[in-house]
């Protein structure tokens, strides 16, 4: 077997932290008026340049889908910089928040999940007692879906670590092959890809058949593609991984897909088989610091979904499955079977939907139509993962100006009408419900977020900045800790 040239090193380089620079590259982070001194334009601010062009087109109405097709992408690695990447350090472990401005801190809330039944989340805090106790093979999976900012890995990321440090590290999740946005981005990974791939995604260019795997992207290579998976080179958080799970779709006329890791003889599966059927081949290593290098090799096409990071010990794992101008309505567009075998597949124990921000940006906003099909869509979620529980998280406050009162700030209305909606939706579809809104302050609060420092909001009056949505996945982690705890003390 001839192995195939090793990627070149420049790609998969462990970025390094300039420490001197950083203080002075976050500067322009810090306000709106400083963007056009930013090195890089944060994510948040894609939104602020369209909403300052009035001629700008809307988004596209929710069931309006984009042509059917793929999108080639560019070599891209997982480097954090000083705009969307957590501490390497253990800081904020504990539950105490991170060091923020004291007037927004104090309007900040304790909100509890809300369960009325007191069943909704049963299943998940069965799976959270049986790895609490550190049974053999007791893996606690959370699959965390949401829009641009869980692809970012905001608030997901703060959450993962939190979890992980009170009920142990069982991997990092579940990462797609490369990168489909320019942020897609997971703390606590090394990722990167290089060569021929192309994607189709829920939000456009679609697939023609419906099969998006678990994250909603499939990407393809005839040869040439590779990626990297690995663990972090450094800090307190994923530094072991003893099985590496390559989500991938069997098919007719399928090519190779070679497995490379340090120490290792190399692996070659083949993904050819009679019908599309999803499948996962697993590459166990010893458990510690690995990297895989994987190789499409050509032989036919191959489809690829993702690759899991796991651990044989009981711990949590935390998939963060953001989909960058996202809405819970593009789930409409997968094949439904296809869907329900990933989730098969993956064996979740709570899956977060967590969806809003986009619907919030609609022209019109058929508040009936949306109901339906967020209720549908939780219903579906249940029936594909019986044995996992659904909690719908509540998007964020989202502030508007006023006209022709000097700049003033307050909540778009068709928050409140989103937050309701979910809300209602949830809890009489049997899922659990947790407001972001609230938490968060209520009216207002994305205000006060933009305004305060160190800025919380960011200055599209939308996405939280690093710094908030650490805030905001301490919140939701304490959530979950809190809800656990008091479901044990009512058995």
């Amino acid at each position: 077997m001839n192995t195939p040239p090793p990627l070149p090193p420049g790609v998969f380089k462990t970025a390094r932290t300039v420490l001197v620079m950083l203080a002075v590259l976050g500067v322009p982070y810090l306000s709106p008026r400083l963007r056009a001194l930013r090195v890089v334009p944060a994510p948040w601010d894609h939104a602020a340049a369209a909403a300052e062009d009035e001629s700008a087109p809307g988004p596209p109405a929710p069931t309006a889908a984009p042509s059917a097709g793929e999108q080639s992408l560019p070599a891209s690695q997982n480097t954090p910089t000083v705009n969307n990447a957590l501490p390497v350090e253990a800081a904020e472990t504990t539950g105490a928040l991170p060091d923020i401005d004291p007037d927004v801190k104090a309007t900040l809330r304790t909100v509890p999940i809300e369960d009325p039944t007191g069943h909704a989340l049963d299943a998940f805090y069965a799976r959270l007692r049986e790895t609490d106790a550190r049974k053999p093979g007791a893996v606690t999976r959370i699959l965390h879906y949401g829009d641009s900012t869980i692809a970012s890995d905001y608030v997901s990321g703060t959450a993962r670590r939190r979890l992980q440090a009170r009920f142990g590290d069982a991997g990092h999740g579940f990462i797609l092959i490369a990168n489909p946005w320019e942020w897609y981005f997971h703390n606590d990974v090394l990722h990167g890809s290089d060569g021929d791939w192309k994607a189709s995604k829920l939000a456009g260019p679609i697939t023609s058949d419906g099969f998006y795997g678990l994250g909603g992207v499939s990407f393809g290579s005839y040869g040439g593609g590779s990626a990297l998976f690995g663990t972090a080179a450094r800090g307190d958080f994923g530094r072991k991984v003893s099985r590496f799970d390559v989500y991938y779709l069997e098919q007719p006329g399928g090519g190779d897909v070679e497995l490379d890791v340090k120490g290792l003889p190399p692996e070659r599966f083949s993904t050819r088989g009679e019908a599309k059927v999803s499948r996962v081949h697993s590459l166990q290593v010893p458990d510690g610091e690995a990297k895989l290098a994987l190789h499409a090799m050509g032989g036919g096409g191959v489809r690829l979904f993702g690759v899991a990071l796991e651990r044989d010990v009981p711990g949590v794992v935390y998939d963060a499955l953001g989909s960058h101008a996202a809405m819970a309505v593009y789930w409409q567009r997968k094949d439904r079977q296809h869907w329900h075998d990933q989730l098969a597949l993956r064996d979740p124990a709570l899956i977060v939907f967590q969806y809003g921000t986009n619907e919030s940006d609609l022209w019109k906003l058929d508040r009936a139509e949306y109901e339906a099909a967020l209720a549908g869509l939780v219903d579906e979620l249940r029936e594909a993962a019986p044995h996992a529980s659904v909690l719908v998280v509540a998007p964020l406050d989202r502030a508007q100006e006023l006209p022709g009162q000097g700049g003033k700030l307050t909540t778009k209305p068709v928050i409140l009408d989103l937050v309701a909606i979910q809300r209602r939706v949830a809890l009489s579809h049997g899922a659990a419900f947790w407001c972001t809104f609230d938490a968060m302050g209520g009216e207002g609060s994305m205000a006060r977020w933009v305004k305060a420092k160190p800025q919380l909001g960011g200055g599209d009056l939308t996405h939280p900045t690093p710094l908030g949505a650490e805030v905001l996945g301490d919140m939701l982690a304490d959530a979950i800790v809190r809800g656990y705890a008091a479901s044990d003390a009512g058995r």
